[in-house]
């Protein structure tokens, strides 16, 4: 198959955009300013530089079962879970268009897809088409998944009296989520279609079940025309 830097790159962005898409129609009541999604997919981006940066400072060399679950937990997914979360908290989650427990799950997701897009552009120009299918098939669903979860926990923080504990959720699931992908994947393959593709598939029933609920409680879903 002939490929062309410019094909990659539209199979490389192709699956965060397609799902970004996804999730903000789901936010039917009431649905955030683009301009706002779109900010917060841009800052998604930009935090790959960060994340990376402590992945660095965090990363160990991996000879062993156990330092391979160090990188994947903590080298890894600790670093990128917590810069999405730290912008979704301080450039979404105090704004006044954050009325609805629904509107964390469209910012944690858009920050998440942002982050993931840029991963995906530089992993996809490097390896080609199959890596793009790949990626696109579990990676970047993967990537939406986690700030899905993330969301979810973030929007009942703003709206709930157990705003900390629910808060300490929505990184900590993420995180083993996110862990539990790179070590599988980095283990055995075997073991990532195994165990890893049915935790996929629950985590995906969870997201729809939670969009669902989150829909159901919206105090705009009567006020909608």
């Amino acid at each position: 198959m002939i490929t062309t830097p410019l094909s990659l790159l539209a199979l490389a962005i192709a699956p965060g955009l397609f799902l970004m898409i996804i999730f903000y129609t789901r936010d039917r009541y009431e649905p955030e300013p683009l301009r706002l999604v779109i900010k917060v997919f841009v800052l998604g981006i930009f935090s790959v530089i960060p994340a990376v940066m402590l992945e660095l400072m965090l990363s160990v060399e991996a000879d062993d079962i156990l330092s391979l679950g160090y990188n994947s937990y903590i080298g890894i997914a600790l670093p990128e879970e917590i810069m999405k979360f730290i912008l979704v908290f301080y450039g979404a989650y105090r704004i006044r268009e954050f009325d609805e427990p629904m509107d964390g799950v469209v910012y944690s997701v858009s920050s998440s897809l942002g982050f993931a897009t840029l991963e995906n552009v530089f992993y996809v120009l490097e390896g080609g088409f199959a890596v793009g299918i790949m990626r696109g098939l579990f990676s970047v669903p993967g990537h939406a998944m986690y700030g899905a979860v993330m969301g979810f926990y973030m929007g009942k923080a703003k709206f709930s009296l157990e705003r900390n504990p629910l808060l300490m959720r929505s990184l900590l699931y993420p995180v083993l989520l996110h862990g539990t992908y790179d070590f599988l994947l980095f283990l055995d393959p075997l073991y990532f279609i195994l165990i890893e593709i049915p935790i996929m598939i629950i985590t995906l029933i969870f997201v729809r079940m939670s969009l669902q609920r989150l829909s159901a409680i919206s105090p705009f879903k009567h006020s909608s025309t």
